[in-house]
């Protein structure tokens, strides 16, 4: 049941950290989390330290919490580093997948978002995640959720093009090389996708 709440307070604050109803400069303190969701001390504390641990908020220490605002440049770093934990997972899915499993990632491209403010329910966030889920490597997976939700984050409030794109060919042109086992097409439509050029890498 604790779980279970913790896990809605943090939802919620994370919908207005994305949607821009908690501002950049307005401190977030645990007292006040408790007092606005209903929940104990020690629950907004736990909830508020995740939200640091997933890098939507930066503690500081004695007085509070802050949104942790992404710049362009460690967008770039992010995504950087996201290329190549993406590429090791395409090839493992080379190596190890069945056409039926690579089946799975062209339905998720043709199932509708099921939330426009959940870093986590938008088609490119499924399909990527399901992409290092394929890769059977829970410790890819787990670094790559992080970087979903800095990244989509950073498009929401920014209203960047990363994720906005329902139908985003290069997805389907990476499923396609995945069906033919085509290590080089894949990772060259993975790097398109997340908008990195070759100097780059």
């Amino acid at each position: 049941m604790k779980e279970k709440l913790a896990d809605s307070v943090y939802g919620k604050i994370r919908e207005a950290i994305i949607s821009g109803t908690l501002s950049s400069d307005e401190l977030i303190q645990e007292q006040g989390v408790a007092d606005q969701y209903g929940v104990s001390k020690i629950t907004a504390r736990e909830v508020l330290q995740r939200l640091c641990h997933d890098h939507y908020l930066k503690s500081l220490p004695r007085k509070g919490y802050l949104i942790l605002e992404i710049s362009p440049a460690q967008l770039n770093m992010i995504q950087k580093v996201r290329f190549q934990v993406e590429a090791l997972a395409l090839r493992e899915i080379i190596r190890h997948c069945s056409d039926a499993e690579i089946d799975q990632l062209e339905a998720i491209l043709d199932t509708p978002a099921s939330s426009q403010y959940d870093p986590y329910a938008t088609v490119n966030s499924n399909f990527h995640l399901q992409l290092a889920r394929m890769s059977k490597n829970p410790y890819l997976y787990d670094t790559l959720h992080t970087f979903i939700g800095s990244v989509c984050r950073y498009a929401m409030t920014n209203g960047a093009s990363i994720i906005t794109q329902v139908d985003d060919p290069h997805h389907r042109q990476i499923v396609e090389a995945l069906r033919k086992r085509d290590m080089e097409l894949a990772v060259e439509e993975l790097r398109l996708d997340l908008q990195l050029s070759r100097d780059e890498l």
